[in-house]
């Protein structure tokens, strides 16, 4: 098959991604993958980069290739995703018509979905739009949240099927309009995310000792993902296991006033503030951690949520304490004995009992095997197949 995947991220700076597993493998399996992406210029670039196609492109799997071409845009700030809603909709119906696309597969709600709904139609190629996120509430402006869910609203009905990660998103899918609504869930690639033995450079590196029990974070540090209170709980966390220590494996808009937090609560220097590391670095940070954690606040949109990561802490073995989101209760139900449930007023006592008597290594053995056995990227990706096969005919 040839297989059109459109998203309106920068495919090369995004970080690695369900869209690089997932068009990668699918290279692997035989097909034609082709990429459509917004590039993302910065401030401003006039580098080819931002405008040059990407004949082949591949981040996590060497054999594989993926042609990414590169929407047009005016390389400025904020001026690139405006100009591609205007350039989108010429830009892709060429791409389907030069390429014999038979499916399209699309991740963007946003810039250039009118575009590619539109090209679809006219060009008659099936649409298949990848749900795993409420887009209007992720967005921080105001002013942008109704105009994103009138978009939703318009688009959802025009899709040929869409495909949710979770029946929590399936619901919302379908309360948009959408129709013939299925669930694929996400995956890991156990290869890949390992459980590895403490890495001692990385010890060294962070001033980890031997006998330090670590909690591990890892992801966008945004309102939702309440460590805030996870700071706030660590003086007493710190009374009962002197030698605690926080890893924050991650970057985003809250991630400085968490620092301000760290400092006025004198625990800065129990806390490893590392920023974002590149994927496939992810396995030798869980090896310092004795614990992992998934601390996201419940909300409307967050519940319908399975992240990603709790899949990559799982496959490194590693145990994870995590608030109860249906969508995660969906993926690993309380009796898979996989997750440990709290909620997050609860993780101050929580991290204590685990940290002092919990048989963590077992539970991450247990987790291991559990995505192993029905979580990996091949497994998801098997059943895209399956499902553009027939779209297709």
């Amino acid at each position: 098959m040839n297989i059109l995947i459109i998203h309106e991220v920068d495919w090369v700076k995004k970080i690695t991604y369900e869209i690089h597993h997932l068009s990668e493998i699918f290279s692997l399996k035989g097909h034609n993958v082709f990429a459509i992406d917004i590039p993302d210029p910065g401030l401003f670039s006039l580098k080819k980069e931002t405008w040059q196609d990407i004949e082949s492109y591949n981040r996590i799997y060497a054999d594989s290739s993926v042609k990414v071409f590169r929407t047009p845009v005016i390389p400025v700030k904020g001026l690139n995703r405006i100009s591609a809603y205007f350039t989108s909709k010429r830009f892709i119906k060429n791409i389907l018509e030069k390429n014999h696309i038979d499916i399209v597969f699309v991740y963007s709600i946003v810039n250039n979905i009118q575009a590619t709904i539109s090209a679809c139609k006219e060009v008659h190629v099936p649409m298949i739009h990848r749900t795993f996120d409420i887009v209007h509430e992720i967005i921080l402006e105001k002013y942008l949240q109704k105009k994103v869910l009138k978009i939703e609203k318009k688009s959802y009905p025009e899709f040929d099927e869409v495909i949710a990660n979770t029946p929590y998103m399936k619901t919302w899918a379908e309360e948009m309009g959408g129709k013939n609504v299925i669930v694929i869930e996400q995956g890991v690639d156990p290869a890949i995310m390992q459980k590895l033995p403490k890495d001692n450079l990385l010890m060294k590196k962070f001033n980890i000792a031997e006998n330090d029990k670590v909690v591990m974070y890892l992801g966008s540090i945004l309102s939702h993902s309440g460590l805030e209170i996870i700071l706030d709980a660590m003086p007493n966390i710190l009374k009962e296991i002197p030698n605690f220590k926080l890893l924050v494996v991650g970057d985003g808009s809250h991630l400085l006033s968490l620092k301000e937090q760290a400092k006025q609560l004198g625990i800065y220097e129990k806390i490893i503030f590392t920023g974002f590391i590149p994927y496939k670095q992810v396995p030798k940070f869980c090896s310092l951690a004795n614990l992992c954690i998934n601390s996201f606040r419940i909300n409307d949109m967050t519940d319908k949520l399975s992240p990603v990561k709790v899949f990559d802490f799982m496959s490194c073995g590693k145990a994870v304490l995590a608030t109860p989101l249906k969508g995660m209760l969906f993926d690993f139900p309380k009796d898979s004995e996989t997750i440990i449930y709290a909620d997050l007023d609860n993780f101050e006592q929580k991290i204590i009992s685990l940290l002092k008597n919990g048989s963590l290594e077992e539970i991450g053995n247990r987790s291991r095997k559990f995505v192993e056995d029905y979580f990996t990227w091949e497994i998801v990706a098997q059943k895209m197949i399956n499902e553009f096969e027939k779209m297709k005919k």
